[in-house]
């Protein structure tokens, strides 16, 4: 049983593959299946139908990129 499954997105996954419709389960903090998981059993479901997945990746858009240089961690943005 999956933690989480998200159902019917469109997926966006960073590779430069073209968008397609997928499912996506998630056990944990990882991400265990994509494809087609019509029927799998989990204990939280989220229809994305009409919605965009990304899973992976979060492009933030800030300016803060001058305080890499103020301070040495600066964990906003190296946590990215």
């Amino acid at each position: 049983m999956f933690d989480l499954l998200i159902e019917n997105g469109t997926l966006i996954d960073g590779t430069g593959s073209a968008a397609r419709l997928a499912d996506l389960a998630v056990s944990g903090e990882r991400i265990v299946a994509v494809g087609d998981l019509a029927g799998q059993p989990a204990r939280r479901t989220i229809d994305a139908q009409g919605l965009v997945v990304a899973p992976g990746f979060i492009d933030v858009h800030n300016h803060s990129d001058g305080w890499l240089l103020k301070r040495a961690n600066f964990v906003p943005k190296t946590s990215q």
